[in-house]
């Protein structure tokens, strides 16, 4: 529960207010003018802080030496010069708040303990999140910032889609935003129109990324934390519903005050469907229920690489009774609305071999492995990750001999003597580490989710530990058909 209930005053008031209050309206009815100002009404107070990211976010994602001074210099610059509606320099801005970001990160590291033993770098721990929601282009941390093409070649600022320009701007001021809590104030971040220049696509891997970000807030802030959001985007609206966090409430002309209402269930049920504008009855994409969060970027990374090959929108079910929920409710509503229903669910293996029923136009099938985190270890992944599996064997062996006292090396141990690859064993456990080993510092559902979009193009190898054969053949021609 969240320590404030309603907030503002008779000038601009949002009552109800939730982790995540999404407010819409029709174009006019004042919804960025009462973002803006409830920035005004709470900023003054000492009880809050507050960000505001305005509608209109021009500029190329490249630091300039003023904004970096003009933030540095004047706490109060950046909240200043987004109170317009045109900010010429917006992503110039959020630049220099990556580099603080990273500086946040590494402090973070030098501090703490437990963050020094994980591992964990800045470009698997922040960069990698918004890596996620990048389609063809990924940004490498160095001595400065650079964004490459999947197959690494450098692409200046200037030359990247808007839509990933936006994505990686909005990604950037979240974090920072999130690093700049603090627990002696209230804290909001009132978004003004975040969909602006995104594909609906895109649009819904934002909102799932800012539904993760505030999970991962640590329990004493959770409470003091909220995100307030104006949009028009349908996409983003039933993506933040799946979220029991997510509010909506109504800015109607001329009135001063917004009231949020929960979302209702069977709304949340239905969003990750047919709240999409580009789902089957448009773009003929066939729905694939898969289990987590994972598996949701794995497909999604696959349908990214496979240039159009594979027609699938991925919808995500959070445990296995909602799997089970869903696969009945797209029975029930697919053959109702289509001519040729269908939808695949693709379940986790879990160590079971024996077959799933279908449920009408729902086909549903098990991995032939535990689960997506197994993949990795099939030739391909490992193609992906620069290694054959007698390569990956020798240096799992290094990685070995220092971390003797790590409580995964029994688990590497196990792995690299395994006649199967420990294909019906949990490997969640380790699999950064894989990553790892292998040399590589790409996320793992980037890797299995390459491969199996490269796997759908014409000539790509077929070897003896195949996807085909960890994810099972009839299921994966299903899949890629």
């Amino acid at each position: 529960m969240l320590m404030v209930n309603d907030i503002g005053n008779d000038a601009c008031k949002l009552l109800g207010l939730t982790p995540i209050s999404v407010i819409v309206g029709r174009n006019g009815s004042g919804k960025s003018q009462f973002l803006r100002g409830m920035s005004g009404v709470l900023t003054p107070g000492a009880n809050y802080f507050v960000r505001y990211i305005s509608p209109e976010r021009a500029g190329t994602f490249r630091r300039e030496a003023g904004v970096d001074d003009a933030i540095r210099n004047s706490p109060t610059w950046l909240q200043d010069t987004r109170m317009k509606n045109q900010v010429s320099n917006f992503k110039a801005a959020s630049a220099s708040l990556l580099n603080r970001v990273e500086r946040t990160f590494l402090l973070r590291v030098q501090n703490d303990p437990k963050v020094r033993a994980s591992d964990a770098t800045f470009q698997n721990a922040q960069l990698s999140k918004i890596n996620r929601l990048l389609t063809n282009i990924e940004i490498v941390a160095g001595d400065q910032f650079t964004m490459r093409t999947l197959d690494g070649v450098e692409v200046v600022a200037d030359n990247i889609s808007s839509g990933e320009s936006e994505a990686i701007a909005l990604a950037t001021e979240i974090l920072d935003f999130i690093n700049s809590l603090t627990p002696e104030r209230f804290n909001v971040l009132l978004l003004d129109e975040p969909d602006v220049h995104m594909h609906p696509d895109l649009q819904a891997r934002f909102a799932r990324f800012l539904i993760d970000e505030l999970l991962e807030l640590k329990p004493e802030m959770a409470p003091r934390t909220a995100v307030v959001i104006a949009t028009h985007s349908t996409p983003m609206i039933c993506e933040l519903a799946t979220s029991d966090q997510c509010s909506v409430g109504t800015k109607y002309f001329g009135k001063n005050t917004v009231t949020q209402r929960p979302i209702a269930e069977n709304l949340r049920k239905v969003s990750p469907f047919f709240g999409h504008p580009l789902s089957k009855s448009l773009s003929d994409d066939t729905l694939l229920i898969v289990e987590g969060e994972d598996d949701e970027r794995v497909w999604q990374q696959a349908g990214r690489t496979a240039e159009g090959r594979i027609h699938l929108y991925p919808c995500l079910a959070t445990t296995v009774n909602q799997q089970a929920e869903l696969e009945k409710f797209c029975s029930d509503w697919l053959g109702a609305l289509y001519d040729k229903p269908l939808a695949i669910s693709l379940r986790d293996g879990d160590g079971k071999i024996e077959t799933l029923d279908d449920i009408g136009p729902v086909r549903r099938f098990r991995l032939a492995c535990y689960e997506a985190e197994n993949l990795l270890l099939t030739d391909q992944c490992l193609q992906i990750l620069g290694c054959e599996w007698a390569d990956f064997c020798e240096k799992a062996e290094v990685w070995l001999a220092a971390n003797k006292e790590d409580k995964r090396s029994a688990l590497v141990s196990a792995l690299i003597k395994a006649e199967d690859r420990l294909r019906h064993v949990k490997l969640k456990s380790i699999r950064d580490v894989i990553c790892r080993i292998a040399d590589s510092g790409k996320p793992w559902e980037f890797v299995v989710g390459r491969a199996i979009g490269l796997y759908a193009l014409p000539d790509f190898p077929v070897p003896k530990f195949s996807l085909a054969d960890f994810i099972g053949h009839d299921a994966l021609a299903l899949l890629l058909a």
